[in-house]
């Protein structure tokens, strides 16, 4: 899954900053040994950091139809995505340039677009969605650490992103009919009651507009004369 939101931030830059071919895009971890070899004008998209994200997921179940089979599905989790960007040229100045061009257009445009999508991503809801994140010296002196010490200006962005899983569990059949009665516990001759077919799934009940709920042509439940 990670490898298509990695395509699909590529996407989003190229097609929106944009990129043209001679600027090439990379994924690895920009330290010391990868910027030695860096020939190019090229933009590093280094995911460092991967979350759930507590305050967007939700719960529950929907149901999911597949042939004759039925299943309940989990509702997928949303995970943020915390990518390093950082731009490599021969000249500090072109490096912020296109450095503060890549800002520019996740500040424009925060929801990447259905069309850079890739694979599953592009089946899903929400759509991930991309924020600066704020800064903390003690983490970004801590990551640069780890890369060699290369201290370089980088935008650190936040990709939240919904993961689908694909967890099925069987589920039951729908239910057709309700019945609904009174009576004195004790005494079966005093209930009285009456029962009613429920319409299809997602169809009105007869005489009411709306989904589920019984109209007046229920016939009566035996014993209730």
């Amino acid at each position: 899954m990670l490898h298509l939101l990695d395509a699909s931030i590529e996407s989003y830059l190229r097609g929106e900053v944009p990129l043209d071919d001679r600027v090439d895009v990379a994924y690895d971890a920009p330290d010391s040994t990868w910027s030695a070899g860096v020939t190019r004008p090229t933009v590093n998209i280094f995911a460092w950091d991967i979350r759930r994200n507590s305050t967007e997921s939700s719960a529950g179940f929907e149901v999911v139809q597949r042939g004759n089979d039925r299943f309940h599905k989990a509702a997928p989790p949303r995970i943020d995505f915390r990518y390093l960007i950082t731009t490599w040229t021969q000249q500090i100045r072109d490096e912020h340039e296109l450095l503060g061009a890549i800002l520019v257009t996740c500040l424009r445009l925060p929801v990447i677009p259905a069309r850079y999508l890739e694979g599953r991503l592009a089946e899903v809801d929400p759509t991930p969605r991309l924020q600066v994140a704020r800064f903390d010296d003690t983490q970004s002196s801590e990551f640069w650490s780890s890369m060699g010490g290369q201290l370089k200006a980088a935008l650190d962005i936040i990709v939240s992103a919904t993961v689908d899983t694909e967890l099925l569990r069987p589920a039951g059949p729908d239910i057709r009919e309700v019945a609904i009665g009174s009576g004195a516990p004790g005494y079966p001759g005093s209930r009285s009651g009456r029962t009613a077919a429920l319409p299809p799934r997602g169809r009105p009940a007869a005489g009411t507009g709306t989904p589920g709920e019984p109209d007046g042509s229920a016939e009566p439940a035996a014993g209730s004369q």
